[in-house]
C-alpha cells in the first residue's frame, strides 16, 4: 500500500466516524492532503535551488578574497559574522518550515486542519524579526569586512563604499522580503483559507 493509499485509508476512517455527509468530506480531506504535499514538494525543490546558490555565492566571495592577497583580522571577523548569520537563519528557516510529515494523519479533519494552519502560520513568521536579524548580521558582516581592505589612493572613499554596500545589502533585504510577502499571498494564505474551511465544519 503507497503514502497515498494509506492516507486515504485514514482519512476515510477518521471523517465517517466525525460526520454524517461521508463523501463530500472525504473529497476534501483527500483533495486538501494532495494540495498540502504539492506545497511541502515545491518548498524543498526551492530549499535545493537556495542552497545551491547560496553554496556557489560564498565559495566564490571566499575565492575572491584569497586571490586579494590580503588577510587582516577584520576580515576574518566580517566572514565569521556573515557565515554565522548565514547558517543561524538556514537553521531557523529550515526547522520552522512547513512540512506535510509533521502533521498527524490520523486525528480528526478538524484538528488536522488546525495544526496545518499553526504550522502555516509559523512558517509565515521566519520572515519578520528573523529576517531583519539576518540582514542586519550581513550588513553588519561586511562593513566589518571592507574595514580589512586597504584602499588606494585613486580608489572611492571607505565611507562611500560603506554606504553602498549597506544600502545594497538592505534594499536586496527589502527585495527578498517583499518577494515572500507576494509568495505567502500567492500559496499560503489560499492554504490556510481551505484548512479554516476544513475546521470548521460539522
Amino acid at each position: 500500500m503507497n503514502e497515498l493509499d494509506y492516507l486515504r485509508k485514514v482519512w476515510e476512517e477518521n471523517t465517517i466516524a466525525d460526520t454524517s455527509q461521508d463523501a463530500p468530506v472525504i473529497k476534501e480531506n483527500m483533495s486538501m492532503v494532495k494540495k498540502l504535499k504539492s506545497f511541502d514538494h515545491f518548498q524543498k525543490l526551492i530549499n535545493i535551488l537556495k542552497i545551491v546558490i547560496i553554496t556557489i555565492l560564498l565559495s566564490t566571495f571566499m575565492i575572491s578574497i584569497k586571490s586579494l592577497g590580503i588577510d587582516p583580522v577584520e576580515i576574518y571577523i566580517g566572514i565569521s559574522i556573515i557565515f554565522a548569520g548565514i547558517i543561524s537563519f538556514m537553521f531557523y528557516y529550515l526547522k520552522n518550515q512547513f512540512y506535510s510529515s509533521k502533521l498527524d494523519y490520523t486525528q480528526s479533519s478538524t484538528r488536522f486542519a488546525k495544526d496545518a494552519i499553526s504550522l502555516l502560520k509559523k512558517q509565515n513568521n521566519i520572515f519578520g524579526l528573523p529576517f531583519i536579524l539576518f540582514i542586519l548580521s550581513m550588513i553588519v558582516g561586511i562593513n566589518v569586512l571592507f574595514l580589512g581592505i586597504p584602499s588606494e589612493p585613486q580608489s572611492v572613499s571607505p565611507l562611500f563604499m560603506h554606504i553602498t554596500v549597506s544600502s545594497f545589502m538592505a534594499l536586496s533585504g527589502l527585495l527578498g522580503y517583499r518577494i515572500r510577502r507576494w509568495r505567502i499571498r500567492k500559496e499560503i494564505y489560499p492554504l490556510i483559507a481551505d484548512l479554516s474551511r476544513l475546521e470548521n465544519q460539522e
